[in-house]
């Protein structure tokens, strides 16, 4: 029985390579510009999709375009696909190696269309270097990020497709008598050529799920965190800090906070200028950072204010955290930064009588020591 005619396949593939490349280029005006590549996968989702309505009119069209102009197109619509991908990734893509290689493979196509014709030759080589772009990609969607569902299918695609062509390699033999005619007749090429319509639906649905991902992590971030510091911000603190108070609850554990305000930053503002007062403050969110340990919570709670939560931590080792940071803060790490101290309050909730009811009388205490601390001198740790 005759299978579908392949001519079909490629005007489906074409069909539905315009419409992702239209989902893609919308999402590419829309979405942050840090999330790069989506241009480059709506430019090669269309440049393939021209390649498949160029081969499916084959002996309409003359070779010069079915063929010759098809290959150059599909070669450069899958270079476009690996440039996306190493945008996406964060990588430098070069482009001036990659275009040499696809325009020796066009020049080599030509030549196996018109110098020395041969249909198995052509099949040979864009095969191989669909192998070879396919498999960089697998590679390149791999290691991309956020790992999920979209990055596992995009790999998976990339390596249906890549065996697809290797298949098509190992297959050659049996259509050296066939010659063009096979395009029609052969149950193989019209195999081949259904996986590639699928595939090109496949990958532009796998890279379209990898970028949403990516969209709803940086959203994610955006909604937790403080824009300057990167630290937590006070909503997310307080989702974090309640599920901590439940658990030290629930387990009878301590659980100690810290309030740290820098000192006389109004001063380090009027002196030198809003823009070294927000260095200082990223540079103590980072130095401070450093002295916690991983479970450890640091949020900043607005101005030169920060708070932090130390999950199954004493009275006595949250004001040696404390004094950790006080004693870091006051050593002038960076020369280009007015030199500046911090006070810190610390309270703890160890299950005595004297422990804080709740995560707001915790906070409060430790407001107070710190209350106490800025009117003892400053660049001190109360309790």
């Amino acid at each position: 029985m005759e299978l579908i005619n392949p001519r079909t396949f490629l005007i489906v593939a074409n069909l539905l390579g315009l419409l992702c490349a239209l989902v893609l280029w919308v999402q590419a005006k829309s979405f942050p510009a840090d999330i790069g590549g989506l241009r480059d996968w709506a430019k090669a989702v269309v440049l393939m999709g021209c390649a498949s309505g160029l081969a499916s009119l084959r002996g309409i069209l003359p070779d010069a375009f079915a063929i010759v102009l098809a290959a150059a197109l599909l070669l450069l619509g899958e270079l476009l696909l690996v440039i996306g991908l190493m945008r996406y990734t964060g990588r430098t893509p070069r482009w001036r190696p990659a275009v040499d290689a696809v325009a020796g493979l066009v020049l080599l196509v030509a030549w196996l269309t018109w110098g020395s014709p041969s249909y198995p030759g052509r099949i040979f080589i864009m095969s191989l270097a669909h192998v070879a772009f396919f498999a960089l990609g697998a590679w390149l969607a791999h290691r991309a990020r956020p790992t999920g569902f979209g990055s596992r299918l995009l790999s998976a695609v990339f390596v249906l497709c890549a065996l697809i062509a290797a298949l098509r390699i190992a297959t050659l033999s049996a259509d050296f008598a066939g010659a063009d005619e096979a395009f029609d007749r052969d149950p193989i090429q019209q195999v081949y050529l259904a996986a590639f319509s699928l595939g090109i639906l496949g990958l532009s649905i796998g890279f379209i799920l990898i970028a949403n991902e990516r969209l709803r992590e940086e959203l994610e971030y955006l909604a937790t965190r403080d824009p300057l510091t990167g630290t937590f911000n006070r909503r997310a603190f307080f989702a974090r800090a309640g599920v901590e108070w439940a658990r030290a609850a629930r387990g009878r554990r301590p659980l100690a906070a810290i309030v740290c305000d820098i000192d006389f930053f109004k001063k380090v503002n009027d002196t030198h200028g809003h823009h070294v007062g927000d260095l200082v403050i990223k540079d103590f969110a980072r130095r401070a950072g450093a002295m916690l340990r991983l479970p450890d919570v640091l949020a900043r709670f607005g101005g030169e204010e920060f708070v932090v939560l130390l999950p199954d931590t004493g009275p006595q080792d949250a004001c040696r955290v404390a004094e950790r940071i006080r004693q870091e803060i006051g050593k002038r790490r960076d020369a280009t930064l007015p030199p500046y101290t911090v006070s810190l309050g610390v309270a703890a909730a160890d299950g005595d009588d004297t422990a804080p009811a709740d995560l707001e009388g915790l906070l409060a205490q430790a407001d107070a020591a710190l209350y106490r601390a800025k009117q003892g001198g400053r660049n001190r740790v109360e309790h």
